[in-house]
């Protein structure tokens, strides 16, 4: 529920259930017949004054002063006070209005008791109205703070990545000049798309193969037939959330750590579908332990730390090694884009 929802949403269903506890009260404790049309009338009067004076008098001041003061205590007790009085000549109006003609409804004893009983009762609401606001500031900062974490993993992301496709055309440099060149422009290209669209923290999977794309081939200059991809993506899947550059964080990991390293290269295997719910993506690939350098690792280890900011503990990402195939396995709740 947005803030404002869940505001007029307790506004409402708490004044209801607070007047009806009252009124059911009242008429509990009678004796003499009750007269239903009077006691509806009176229920939806108290209910109106209530909402009108909370929102338009107590929620009013509270928000417009209580920014630039130095004392909340100070604000809120003006603030009850001022609705209490307001509430209560309001309420005795309405009595002249059509109450009973030989009440004297502006008398001290009648105010008084009416504010008395408005100060209880909008202190009550502001226990509750400040209740509210501070949970909604808490969530708001640990979104704040999600988003800030986002964004500094999200930072990490080009600048590991280009590094890594320099590196790639830096040993090209003295084997093939032509194909260097050709690397530079393929490395424009993947970079003018990325710069091309909103970096978000998240994107589809089927845009996420696009980008992906571009990264092959620039490999497949590098590695050439050493280098083979086999892609099997069901169509629903297309349509999944997922990190930003994630999936490309997996296939640049699998060919930097494992294909590279192969004499003979071997095949980048990429499987999605959906199942129960949930996404399904496997990438794995051939390596050789002794010939794997250890690295810093930050690709896979970044995109961790995203699954876990993104999706909470519903996502998850498994590596196993076994028999010279390396995989690494992403689970995470289908939400189509």
């Amino acid at each position: 529920m947005k803030t404002s929802k869940s505001y007029y949403f307790c506004q409402l269903v708490g004044s209801l259930l607070f007047f009806s506890f009252i009124s059911l009260s009242g008429i509990s404790v009678k004796t003499e017949e009750i007269n239903v049309t009077h006691e509806i009338i009176l229920f939806i009067k108290n209910l109106t004054i209530c909402i009108l004076a909370t929102h338009f008098i107590l929620r009013a001041y509270i928000k417009k002063h209580l920014p630039n003061s130095q004392s909340s205590l100070k604000i809120y007790s003006i603030a009850i006070l001022f609705a209490a009085l307001s509430a209560a000549i309001v309420s005795a109006v309405y009595g002249v209005a059509f109450g009973d003609s030989e009440k004297s409804y502006f008398s001290v004893d009648y105010l008084l008791s009416n504010t008395l009983i408005n100060l209880v009762l909008f202190t009550l609401w502001s226990v509750f109205y400040l209740a509210l606001t501070s949970i909604v500031e808490r969530i708001k900062l640990r979104q704040q703070l999600r988003d800030q974490e986002l964004a500094s993993l999200m930072n990490q992301i080009n600048p590991h990545f280009l590094f890594n496709s320099l590196n790639t055309i830096r040993g090209m440099i003295y084997e093939d000049k032509d194909k260097s060149a050709e690397l530079v422009t393929k490395l424009s290209t993947l970079f003018r798309y990325n710069l091309s669209t909103d970096t978000k923290a998240h994107t589809s999977l089927g845009a996420e193969l696009g980008v992906c794309q571009h990264y092959l081939d620039i490999e497949d200059i590098r590695l050439g037939e050493r280098l083979k991809v086999n892609i099997t993506v069901s169509p629903e899947s297309k349509t999944a959330k997922i990190p930003t550059m994630g999936l490309l964080t997996l296939i640049e990991n699998a060919i930097k750590h494992g294909i590279a390293h192969l004499q003979k290269g071997g095949t980048v295997t990429l499987n999605s579908k959906v199942e129960n719910n949930i996404l399904l993506i496997t990438v794995s690939n051939p390596f050789r332990e002794d010939l794997v350098k250890s690295g810093t690792q930050v690709g896979l280890k970044n995109l961790q730390q995203r699954i876990g900011l993104i999706f909470g503990s519903k996502g998850t990402l498994n590596k196993t090694s076994a028999d010279n195939l390396f995989t690494v396995s992403l689970a995470l709740p289908f939400e189509p884009v």
